[in-house]
């Protein structure tokens, strides 16, 4: 699980963790006091363990949050598209303006 976290503030709380769960202690108790993990995650993983179904946890904890990373990147692709909306229409603009307005020179010393 270390080298599959993608965060080394994560993975070296994993292994601490698991150092503790290894002399016995409880998964959820070993997580809270790494400090790095939702409170919510651990509640649920506690639950999970005094009810002897830690897996179903896991995974109900797992889909909580692959549907809050899944929400916040729809928000912020809501967010964005606008901007680039405006950015790209900026750059026309630029460009543009960078064709004709030579062009309005020349008229005007021509006329």
């Amino acid at each position: 699980v270390r080298d599959i976290a993608g965060n080394q503030v994560i993975a070296n709380s994993i292994e601490a963790a698991k150092q503790e769960i290894q002399q016995g202690g409880m998964i959820s108790v070993a997580l809270e006091r790494e400090g790095v993990f939702p409170p919510l995650a651990i509640q649920m993983i506690a639950i999970g363990e005094e009810a002897g179904n830690l897996d179903s946890m896991l995974m109900k904890v797992a889909d909580f949050y692959e549907d809050e990373v899944e929400q916040a990147v729809k928000a912020l692709t809501s967010v964005i598209e606008p901007l680039m909306m405006v950015g790209v229409a900026g750059m026309v603009g630029v460009i543009l303006l960078s064709m004709y307005l030579p062009m309005f020179a020349v008229f005007d010393e021509l006329g």
